[in-house]
């Protein structure tokens, strides 16, 4: 049976579509066309699938048909068209946004599958993996497209995988925007179940012969419509069994006997066929511009580079007729497009749509028309004029003007004038002009040859300047010559106590790890004598993987100790844990349950719990003992907290630092082993250090030889709420007087204007860091006003669009960006700040809807947050059953029994942690499964790194922080507090909430700010940024539902005039969308 497929489409739920893309209009434009097969599209939407159950029954295998109540008939759908067989096969776009050997890509790719069973698989493999399928009918994934297609074939081998519209420049996988050079290159691994690619629009059959790397992919062509009526102006011609299976085997084959060949518009017409300037009203075609070295003629910039040139630039043939297999193109234009140039009006007026109706019923399908029926049937039916039309269309005599630089292409089938000069009666009058047709148009209108002459000697040319490039960057393997010179003094210092002051983005984890393999490698110190500490798990991480780096001899990595303040305290306290009248399995409490103790064992006040447990901590911070309390009712409800959690054989985390410091101070033989350990020491994020920190490691160093090495930066102190001070770095020097002092004075983050403009707002503090600059002069800073919270979040999700050079197709259609802004950028590249995690909720609302998918980092981390603490928690007390209070505290707070306790610690005995939080959910949480389905998805993904480690892995959910949780490979957006964002960097960075209230934060009464520490904070978010800074404040905002006005805040005003650009932002009600086909290509 022959018949005609369009497979790549879209839904109502996807952006900037009709709302007609229903199954009902589908089904109805698709009788009017000739099409006896189209794809649903967007079936990863919920919402869709739903729809489509709905509507549709399964017809043939693997296919379905609109159930017959939902039918369209009117005036168009006459007896013929009313008994077509219209069959709806599921289809799917998905958008891919990844980094990749170094480039950002942005690949769409279309998935084909034979049943909702295989749908509701997919979807359900796309949420565990937290991705957002619900906000647009094309999910935005930051995956990358081979891991996409491995999941695909996981669910079902019968699913089938196509790279859309391969040459678009900013969506494809040869995009010249943000795709790879070939296909293999794209999938890896998994290319070979790539079988065939997607034209697009943008290109026809021929330009894709002149690249023999697609020979073996079989070319298929679809309409990616965004309105019914577009349906079929590119699609695929069949002749096999209706069927899924026989379908798919045509393509996967590329027979010539069941696929046909494809119907493709004249991609000319694409606005970014050629290459040229609209403004300088260039259009050049790629010998053109090759000749010229891609310089405008007129303007002396860069041309645009079009589709056809990125073709070329990958094409290796001279001849595209020396392509095997090659099957059948038919080019079209569609036939409203035609009446629309023989009447001289609009294609979407009113008299172009009653003729083409008119011809639609009289003449039967559009394709079929334009494809099949006999130029006599057409004069007939349609009159001479559209029968001339079609005749030169077949023929391919057409006069085409190409698309360039955002500016559309044209085809005509008639000259200028010629249709006035003939007349309207008749085009075949006896002494009639149309006997000198529009010359038939080649395949390619300009000369492979040359252009391949010429690109040979631009080729070698880069080929020279490419092997100097490379010949310069061999000799910077060694560690020592990476370094700049401040950086090497610093890391090549050996003996005695030293303090480095490192500004943002000078290289201080760099230094350190330099220093630390300096040691080893040349100063022959064993890796178990060296101790470096941090505040995170991630600064952690990120040094030792930096070493294994850095450490090319056999090194033992195990035996260095490189570790948070907590881990390393906690590693004292299991050594020695008998001094302290604990039992070997001892655990450790966090804050909440310390204000539990409180509350239930030592019966305090609900309203007085969390005073006291800040006292608490105050004194264990100051290192206090009972006998330095002064307080006599402070100092027993302190002694009586001690013996309670010596009781329940627990430690809280202030005990951490507190015991280790104890032990050093009063056991000779404790501090004896670790002064003898640790002959050198190194102190990161110095500046965070609090008073017993400090006092616990000068307990363990050498005072006749005191190779202590600390790092910081006084302007970055920002935890006094936890006890951290500033002071400490000019207590060092103090301690230490024979110190050696280094200061990192290249920053190769910032730009200049962002270090001046942060240095602007702790202008008050000393004159610290006053040496820093950056790497350039930078852009300026933007600072924005808005209305309200609700534009400022809409400002910054339309901005990142635009700075991305576009999520979607509708990005750049809406104006939002050209597609040529920073296109470096991906979307791991962005985040943004505020000072309250409550700030968040209308960005979160705003990224929703404009398809942006994006990770909240808060100071709490979400494993610390209910129901995820309870499985913890159950998971802690099956691994130390000793633990009395975690087991009334289960009990008490999620309902279990003892015995049901018992029952699941021999469940998960021996399984894999992951398999363990499983169990425990299924047991105990069904309730909360779908409530929290992406919190308990986001814990089973960090329990992949720890397999059988459950101590490990318990250990890291007690000790780890809000920014531990952040993860630097996915492609998401980063949503963070101010204080989260420590020690990371972004290419461009936003920082919303810029009022007096919020910074310096005094927005409550209780609560009175310290100034220079506020400064500070915004200060290091300020410098997390390496090129664009956004600073923003609303006039309105709305904070846990209660309205606030607030002021810009008066730290902004400190900032020099001439580092920022200053706007006040309006966004003004867009007109509801119309059902109008946004361009494509």
């Amino acid at each position: 049976m022959k018949f005609i497929g369009d497979f790549h489409i879209h839904s109502h739920y996807s952006r900037a579509t009709s709302k007609k893309l229903t199954p009902e209009y589908l089904d109805y434009w698709a009788r009017i066309k000739g099409i006896s097969v189209v794809g649903t599209g967007d079936f990863s939407h919920p919402g869709w699938l739903n729809e489509l159950k709905e509507k549709l029954e399964p017809a043939e295998q693997g296919l379905y048909k609109l159930k017959d109540e939902f039918k369209i008939n009117d005036q168009l759908i006459n007896n013929d068209r009313r008994n077509a067989k219209v069959r709806f096969l599921l289809t799917s776009e998905i958008s891919n946004i990844y980094k990749k050997t170094g480039k950002v890509r942005k690949v769409h790719n279309l998935i084909f599958a034979p049943d909702f069973d295989t749908v509701e698989k997919f979807q359900n493999n796309l949420q565990n993996l937290n991705f957002n399928i619900t906000s647009d009918g094309r999910p935005i994934l930051g995956l990358d497209s081979r891991d996409l297609l491995d999941l695909v074939l996981n669910i079902s081998d019968e699913c089938f995988f196509i790279p859309a519209h391969i040459w678009t420049p900013w969506f494809s996988a040869l995009g010249s925007k943000s795709g790879f050079d070939t296909i293999v290159e794209c999938f890896g691994d998994l290319s070979d179940h790539i079988y065939a690619v997607e034209t697009g629009l943008s290109t026809d059959p021929p330009m894709n012969w002149m690249c023999s790397f697609l020979d073996k992919y079989t070319l298929i062509s679809n309409s990616d419509a965004h309105s019914p009526e577009k349906l079929g102006r590119n699609a695929n011609l069949f002749n096999t069994e209706l069927s899924y299976n026989s379908i798919i085997d045509a393509i996967k084959t590329g027979n010539k006997n069941t696929f046909l060949g494809t119907i493709d518009m004249y991609p000319q017409e694409g606005k970014y066929h050629y290459d040229g300037h609209r403004k300088c009203n260039v259009c050049w075609n790629p010998v053109e511009t090759i000749m010229h070295n891609n310089i405008c003629s007129v303007c002396g910039k860069k041309v645009t580079v079009g589709v056809t040139n990125r073709i070329v630039q990958l094409s290796d043939r001279v001849d595209i007729n020396e392509r095997p297999n090659k099957l059948p193109f038919y080019s079209i234009i569609p036939l409203k497009e035609i009446i629309s140039e023989i009447a001289g009006v609009g294609s979407s007026s009113k008299q172009v749509t009653k003729t083409y109706n008119s011809i639609i019923n009289k003449a039967g399908s559009e394709l079929d028309i334009l494809l099949n029926l006999s130029i006599e049937e057409i004069k007939k039916s349609a009159g001479e004029q559209l029968a001339i039309a079609i005749k030169r269309m077949r023929n391919n005599e057409v006069e085409v003007s190409e698309g360039f630089d955002g500016e559309y292409g044209t085809i005509k089938v008639f000259g200028k004038g010629e249709i006035q000069n003939i007349g309207s009666n008749s085009l075949f009058s006896d002494n009639s002009n149309f006997e000198k047709p529009v010359n038939k148009r080649k395949l390619l209108n300009f000369d492979l040859k040359e252009y391949k002459s010429l690109r040979e000697k631009n080729h070698n040319n880069e080929n020279k300047d490419e092997e100097d490039n490379n010949s310069q960057k061999i000799n910077t393997e060694n560690f020592i010559n990476i370094l700049n010179k401040e950086q090497l003094l610093a890391a090549e210092h050996f003996n005695g106590p030293a303090l480095i002051i490192a500004g943002p983005g000078t290289g201080k984890t760099r230094v350190l790890t330099s220093r630390i393999a300096n040691l080893i490698m040349n100063k022959s110190i064993a890796p178990e004598n060296i101790l470096a500490v941090t505040f995170t798990n991630k600064a952690a991480s990120e040094m030792l993987s930096r070493l294994k780096k850095l450490l090319i001899t056999k090194i033992d990595i195990a035996k260095l100790n490189i570790s948070t303040f907590h881990e390393f305290g906690l590693s004292v306290l299991k050594k020695y844990y008998e001094y302290t009248g604990r039992e070997k399995k001892f655990s450790i409490i966090d804050e909440e349950d310390k204000n539990l103790i409180l509350k239930n064992k030592l019966k305090c006040g609900a309203n007085q719990v969390k005073k006291i447990s800040k006292a608490i901590t105050e004194l264990k911070q100051t290192l206090k003992k009972t006998y330095d309390i002064e307080d006599k009712l402070l100092c027993e409800i302190f002694e009586k907290y001690q013996d309670t959690l010596k009781e329940l054989n627990v430690f809280d985390l202030d005990d951490l630092n507190y015991f280790p410091y104890l032990l050093f101070n009063e056991f000779t033989d404790v501090n004896d082993f670790y002064k003898a350990q640790f002959k050198f020491i190194m102190i990161d994020e110095y500046q965070d250090i609090n008073f017993s920190q400090y006092n616990m490691i000068k307990k363990i160093i050498n005072e006749d030889n005191s190779n202590l090495c600390v790092i910081g930066d006084p302007n970055q102190s920002i935890y006094s709420f936890r006890g951290s001070d500033v002071r400490f770095i000019k207590k060092f020097t103090d301690d230490f007087k024979q110190a050696k002092i280094f200061e990192l004075n290249k920053s190769y983050r910032c730009s200049n204007n962002i270090i001046k403009a942060s240095k602007d707002i702790i202008q008050s503090e000393d004159s610290s860091g006053s040496f820093l600059h950056g790497i350039n002069k930078g852009v300026k800073i933007r600072i924005n006003e808005h209305q309200t919270d609700r534009s400022e979040a809409e400002f910054v999700a339309r901005t990142i669009e635009a700075m991305i050079g576009g999520l979607r197709f509708f990005s750049m259609d809406s104006g939002i960006t050209t597609g040529d802004d920073d296109n470096e950028q991906t979307l791991s590249d962005f985040v943004v700040l505020c000072r309250l995690k409550s700030e968040m909720d209308e960005l979160q609302q705003a990224f929703k809807n404009h398809s942006i998918p994006y990770q909240l980092i808060g100071e709490k981390p979400f494993f610390k947050i209910e129901p995820i603490k309870s499985i913890i928690d159950i998971m802690s007390f099956c691994y130390n059953e000793g633990n009395v209070f975690l087991r009334d505290k289960i009990i008490a707070q999620n309902k279990i029994s003892v015995s049901n306790l018992n029952d699941i610690k021999v469940l998960i005995k021996y399984k894999p942690v992951k398999k363990a939080i499983e169990i425990i959910v299924n047991n105990f949480f069904q309730d909360k499964k779908n409530d929290f389905k992406n919190e308990i998805n986001r814990l089973v993904d960090l329990s992949a790194d720890y397999d059988n480690g459950f101590e490990k892995f318990l250990r890291f959910a007690t000790l780890g922080v809000g920014t531990d949780t952040y993860n630097a490979d996915i492609e998401n957006v980063t949503l963070m507090t101010l204080h989260a964002a420590k020690g990371l960097e972004f290419k461009t960075v936003f920082i919303i909430g810029c009022e007096d209230g919020l910074l310096p934060y005094s927005l409550f009464e209780n609560h009175k700010a310290d100034t220079n520490e506020e400064k500070r904070l915004l200060y290091v978010g300020m410098t997390r940024a390496k090129k664009h800074l956004f600073l923003s404040n609303a006039r309105r905002r709305f904070i846990k539902g209660r309205e606030y006005v607030l002021p810009r805040s008066p730290f902004i005003n400190n900032i020099e005039k001439e580092l920022v650009d200053f706007s006040q932002i309006q966004f003004k009600k867009k007109s509801k969308e119309d059902d109008t086909q946004l361009s494509l290509f």
